[in-house]
C-alpha cells in the first residue's frame, strides 16, 4: 500500500505571477506534483497573494492526509470537503484542495506506470487544437511581436485580453484571417459596453468573446449581450462546484465551457464534469494561465473528454517567464499532440 508520508507546497515567484506548486511523497519514494491557484498577480510583492491559499493546504488540508492510503483519492476528497464545507465550497478552500487532488493523481500515475489521460479512461482525441493566451499587453508592438512568435511556434489562434477593442482591428489589419481571435475581458463590461464592443468586433468574426460581464452567473445580462451581438460566447473560469456549472449550462447561454482545473477542486471534479459537457452539448475548453501541473493536467483532461475544442496555452514575453521548469507542449500545425507521459506529464 501506497502510505502519503510527506506534503510539502512551494511558492514560485516570476516578475508578476506565483505558482502554487505542491509535492506529495509517498511511502515507495515517489513523488506526485500538482499545482493550486495561484492569487492575484502583485508586481510589487511577488507571491504575496497566494500564501492565504499555500495556507490552506499546509495547516487544513495536509495534515489531514499524512499516513493516509495515496490511492483512496475520492475518499480523501470526500473527507476534506466535509471537513472544510464551513469555509464554502468556493475559493481558496477548494482551491488548495485542488493542489492536493491534481498531485494525488499525479502519484497514481506514476505507482502504476500510467499516463493520466489513461487513468480517466483513455485518450479520445490524437490531437487538439490549441490558442496562444496573451496577458494584458496594452500594447500595439507588443500585441503584434507576441502574435508573430506564436505563429512561428506553429500557433494559429490567439487570444487577447486587451480591453479595447483596437487590438481586435489591429491583428486582423497585420495578419488577416491567417488566426483566429478570441476576446477575454474578464468581466470588465457592464452589458451596455458589452454589446456596444461585440457590435465592433463582430465584423472580425471573433471565435468567442469571453467574460464579458461579472458576475457570470448574471444570466440574463449574459443572454442579452449573445442577442444582440450574435457572438458565441464563453466563460466558466470563476465556476466552482458541479452544481454551478449544471446551472450555467441550463441557462444555454454559452458556446464554450472554460473550467479552471486549479479552483473546481482538482481532477477528482473535473472527470465528473465531463460528461456534464455531453449532455449539455457545449464546446469544452480548459481554462489554464499556468506553465506548469495545472497546464499538462487540464491537457490530459481535455484529451479524455469527446466535448474538448481548443487547449489554452499560456503565451507571455520571454522576459516575463514561469519559475516551474517544464517546457511547453509540442506544437504541430497548431494542435497539441496526444500525451503520453506518465501521471501528468506530457512525454
Amino acid at each position: 500500500m501506497s502510505k502519503i508520508t510527506d506534503i510539502k507546497v512551494d511558492i514560485l515567484k516570476s516578475s508578476s505571477k506565483s505558482q502554487v506548486i505542491t509535492y506529495i511523497t509517498d511511502s515507495n519514494g515517489t513523488v506526485g506534483v500538482g499545482e493550486a491557484w495561484w492569487g492575484l498577480p502583485d508586481v510589487e510583492k511577488p507571491g504575496g497573494y497566494a500564501k492565504p491559499i499555500a495556507s490552506v493546504i499546509e495547516n487544513i488540508l495536509a495534515p489531514r492526509l499524512l499516513g493516509a492510503n495515496a490511492n483512496n483519492i475520492e475518499k480523501h476528497w470526500q473527507d476534506l470537503s466535509d471537513f472544510g464545507y464551513r469555509y464554502g465550497d468556493q475559493g481558496i478552500f477548494t482551491m488548495g484542495m485542488s493542489g492536493i487532488d491534481i498531485a494525488l493523481w499525479d502519484l497514481l500515475g506514476k505507482n502504476n506506470n500510467l499516463p493520466l489521460t489513461q487513468l480517466l479512461g483513455g485518450s479520445v482525441h490524437d490531437s487538439l487544437p490549441c490558442y496562444a493566451s496573451l496577458p494584458p499587453l496594452r500594447s500595439s508592438e507588443i500585441v503584434i511581436s507576441e502574435t508573430k512568435r506564436a505563429i512561428n511556434k506553429g500557433i494559429k489562434a490567439i487570444k487577447l485580453h486587451e480591453i479595447e477593442t483596437k487590438y481586435v482591428d489591429i491583428l486582423r489589419k497585420e495578419f488577416g484571417n491567417s488566426i483566429e481571435i478570441m476576446v477575454d475581458v474578464n468581466g470588465h463590461y457592464n452589458v451596455i459596453e458589452a454589446i456596444e464592443a461585440g457590435n465592433k468586433m463582430k465584423k472580425h468574426n471573433i471565435t468567442w468573446f469571453e467574460e464579458p460581464v461579472k458576475p457570470m452567473r448574471n444570466y440574463d445580462s449574459i443572454k442579452k449581450i449573445g442577442t444582440e451581438t450574435g457572438l458565441p460566447l464563453a466563460g466558466g473560469e470563476n465556476e466552482y462546484t458541479i452544481s454551478d456549472f449544471k446551472n450555467l449550462l441550463e441557462k444555454d447561454i454559452l458556446m464554450y465551457i472554460q473550467p479552471e482545473i486549479t479552483k473546481i477542486g482538482g481532477i477528482t471534479v473535473a472527470k465528473k464534469l465531463s460528461p456534464l459537457f455531453e449532455i449539455y452539448n457545449v464546446a469544452f475548453c480548459p481554462h489554464n494561465f499556468s506553465i506548469g501541473p495545472s497546464l499538462y493536467a487540464s491537457i490530459h483532461w481535455a484529451f479524455s473528454s469527446i466535448q474538448s475544442a481548443w487547449i489554452e496555452v499560456p503565451w507571455v514575453p520571454e522576459n516575463f517567464g514561469f519559475d516551474f521548469s517544464h517546457p511547453l507542449p509540442e506544437i504541430v500545425n497548431g494542435r497539441i499532440q496526444k500525451p503520453n507521459g506518465i501521471g501528468i506529464n506530457l512525454d
